[in-house]
């Protein structure tokens, strides 16, 4: 039934691609129910989720009409509220009956790229509900100390993610020139390592070029390929604990751990004392660290410096998640590390613990 149903979807882009394309995305029909927030209508593009408009609607009906410049995934929602809809949407005809309350049970029809988003979406949302369910399941089991039903829970919950992941690659092998299948490879690969990344990418057309989503990638892609294993590290320069300027180049001639972290981030807490310890033990044979916080509190900050006893040198810009070192090394989660040999070429990524540890004893014998 599947395979049947992605090549339907393949015969219904190619018949798509044939006939002229509309000169607008108008979206029609009518929001029971009032609210004291406008109605948004936002876009998940190559940087994120963008608003284009509010509207005020009068008795809830509902007539927008936009120019969308590539097919993207279109969000409905209300201002400050997560009642949201979203669909994948291109420059046709779109239809919306619901209720305010409950956008997100809202019946929306469309054209081709919205049936065959639809099919994957629904595959999504089922597992996802599930997935909300099995944590309530996995919880309840660890409190009762059900080790067997905890093993149980987590290979279901894996085996969903699987089914996900396999019918997602199906629909894409079967439409590499879809718009969906770029925001389909954007989503499963867009913060994977960079080889899986790679792979990705080359599962599409080169027709999908102007995609946000395939440029999300491209860019993503490019940035990684700058600080790979055997790049020389780009150099960096912010302000320490103190507000003076710190350069990595400073540190030239000494093996360098760039270790990204932040106080409100359990996991480098917890990988801290590791890190300490290494710094102990290899500090005097030549080995330096640079913590480079994604704080945006100082106090926070400072705190959990002292707190956990890091005596090596600490930077941030305060900008959390937009820290600029942490966007040129396109780092997408914490804790990460990246390791450098006196020259200051990357040598590692990501290593922890006792393989970091290994690692470096390894590079200063």
């Amino acid at each position: 039934m599947k395979k049947i149903i992605v090549l339907a979807f393949a015969i219904a882009m190619g018949v798509v691609s044939c006939q002229q394309k509309p000169s607008a995305f108008t979206l029609k029909g009518k929001l029971g129910g009032t609210t004291d927030n406008p109605v948004t209508v936002s876009i998940y593009g190559k940087d994120g989720v963008n608003t284009l408009d509010t509207l005020q609607l009068t008795d809830g009906v509902v007539n927008y009409t936009t120019q969308l410049e590539q097919p993207v995934l279109v969000i409905i929602g209300i201002e400050k509220s997560r009642n949201k809809l979203s669909f994948f949407g291109e420059n046709t005809a779109y239809t919306i009956n619901g209720h305010l309350d409950s956008i997100a049970n809202a019946t929306v029809t469309g054209g081709a790229l919205f049936a065959a988003y639809e099919t994957i979406a629904e595959v999504q949302d089922a597992n996802q509900k599930r997935s909300g369910e099995l944590r309530n399941e996995y919880n309840a089991a660890k409190q009762s100390g059900d080790t067997a039903k905890q093993n149980a829970i987590v290979k279901e919950y894996e085996d969903g993610e699987k089914i996900v992941e396999k019918m997602q690659k199906e629909f894409v092998k079967a439409n590499a020139t879809s718009p969906v299948s770029a925001f389909l490879v954007r989503n499963m690969y867009g913060y994977k390592p960079l080889v899986e990344m790679q792979k990705g990418i080359a599962m599409l057309d080169s027709t999908l070029a102007p995609s946000p989503y395939y440029v999300a990638l491209v860019e993503r892609i490019e940035k990684l390929e700058k600080v790979a294993v055997g790049k020389v590290a780009p150099d960096f320069t912010m302000n320490d604990v103190d507000g003076q300027p710190l350069s990595l180049s400073a540190y030239k001639g000494k093996y360098v751990l760039i270790d990204f972290w932040a106080s409100w981030c359990g996991p480098c807490r917890r990988e801290n004392p590791h890190v300490v310890k290494l710094y102990n033990e290899f500090n005097d044979k030549g080995f330096e660290i640079i913590g480079v916080s994604l704080d945006q509190k100082k106090e926070a900050w400072l705190k959990a410096i002292e707190d956990d006893q890091l005596a090596w040198n600490q930077v941030s810009d305060l900008k959390g998640w937009k820290n600029e070192v942490a966007q040129l090394y396109g780092v997408s989660s914490i804790p990460h590390t990246v390791l450098l040999d006196k020259e200051g070429k990357i040598v590692a990524k990501n290593l922890r613990g006792e393989e970091l540890r290994a690692k470096v004893a390894e590079l200063l014998n």
